[in-house]
């Protein structure tokens, strides 16, 4: 069977018919030696699961991983530990039996993250716990937070409590100062993007302190997305603006959109469900051999970097990667299948692209910033992680707060 599908990729990557026949034929939902095929979700999630936990059985090796593989990313050090921690506290809230080794995953991950937050903050003393200003890092900031709002939800004590309040302090006091306009994703740069991480991050410390606040700034950033960084031909959030005017610098993105929808599902459920179908217009592509999310609106030339991954006929594999996440929130169960048939083979499909030609080898590896490994499910670690993060999507926040819990032990 490997053999077979290896040759049918073969034959798509030189646009042949019978390619696109034979994986539509081992796509499908036949059986296979009597049994019916899982349904591909699940087959991917369970893979991910299981590779996860073997990698974080020893965390030290983890993390000396992430260093190896994750330093071409501008956040490799970063997103291959928040995005693992999301995707636990998403397994813990759906299924209680795992509660407990997901938390232990969190912790580890969290542990793990830290120090590369605080090394670009510099918090007095080194200590995100005495934090008194974002100093414009809202990328690092709001990720983070996200993280140590998930433990909240799904941990036994308030071990992260004082660097949890100070990080979103912060946020929000900023936030009140931007008025409704984007964050610093880094002290000299700024997409749209990133404030979405912080908003969400500020409404789960509302959700598990019962102290709520961060409803008229999430209400504030909204409305000036829609008012002054809206691309009119998509109807989608310009990805870079001018922080003075709100000028779009940048058209949507896929990479950026997909994960965006996701993220507002806790903070808007229509406007991300607008957005999901604003999405599907002017991002969708089916090739009949393939389809996915572009990177650019309606599939057009533009870039490959590091934020998009490899574009392959114009679909993006970072945007059809958070476009699981992304369809999963939409209730889209045709993409999502159609995207996670696809995920399961994109090291196959990688591999035979790169061995083709040298110059494709570059390309499809971005310069040798991604090494692929064979190890690594999607055929590298960052595209792993991703990947865990949006097959395993859920809300985080209930559609009504439940009532304020009690203060735990140690909480200030």
């Amino acid at each position: 069977m490997d053999a077979v599908r290896l040759w049918g990729y073969t034959m798509c990557a030189n646009r042949s018919w019978v390619g696109p026949v034979l994986l539509a034929v081992l796509s499908s939902g036949a059986a296979r030696g009597g049994e019916a095929i899982r349904a591909p979700e699940v087959t991917v999630r369970d893979a991910l699961c299981k590779r996860f936990d073997a990698l974080l059985a020893e965390p030290g090796a983890y993390a000396a991983k992430v260093r190896r593989q994750c330093r071409g990313f501008p956040e490799g050090d970063l997103f291959p530990y928040v995005l693992p921690a999301i995707a636990y506290t998403n397994l813990a809230l759906a299924d209680t039996k795992v509660s407990p080794r997901s938390v232990e995953r969190i912790v580890a991950l969290i542990e793990a993250a830290r120090p590369a937050v605080v090394r670009r903050v510099q918090p007095p003393g080194g200590k995100l716990a005495r934090l008194t200003h974002y100093a414009r890092q809202g990328t690092y900031l709001g990720q983070f937070n996200l993280a140590l709002g998930c433990y909240r939800l799904v941990g036994r004590d308030a071990r992260y409590a004082a660097e949890h309040k100070a990080i979103s302090d912060a946020l929000h006091a900023a936030l009140v100062e931007r008025k409704g306009r984007p964050l610093h994703s880094y002290p000299a740069l700024s997409w749209t993007f990133d404030t979405i991480p912080c908003l969400l991050s500020l409404k789960l410390y509302d959700l598990g302190t019962g102290r709520p606040r961060s409803g008229p700034a999430i209400a504030r950033h909204l409305k000036w997305l829609a008012e002054h960084a809206t691309d009119p031909a998509t109807k989608l959030p310009y990805s870079r603006v001018n922080m003075v005017t709100g000028r779009g610098l940048t058209t949507s993105r896929g990479c950026e959109v997909s994960w965006r929808i996701a993220l507002l599902a806790d903070l808007d459920e229509p406007l991300a469900q607008r957005t999901y179908r604003q999405y599907v217009e002017a991002f969708w592509l089916d090739r009949r051999m393939l389809a996915g999310f572009a990177e650019w609106p309606y599939g057009r030339a533009g870039r490959q970097d590091i934020d998009s991954g490899p574009i392959v006929m114009g679909i993006g594999t970072a945007a059809s990667a958070f476009g699981i996440a992304a369809a999963r929130t939409a209730g889209d169960t045709v993409r999502l299948q159609r995207l996670c048939e696809q995920a399961a083979n994109t090291k196959t499909l990688l591999r035979l692209l790169i061995a083709r030609t040298p110059s494709a080898a570059r390309r499809y590896t971005l310069g040798g910033k991604i090494d692929l490994a064979g190890d690594d499910y999607t055929g590298f670690l960052f595209g792993d992680a991703c990947l865990f993060y949006a097959v395993t999507w859920r809300r985080l926040c209930p559609a009504a707060a439940p009532p304020a819990p009690a203060r735990r032990a140690g909480e200030p």
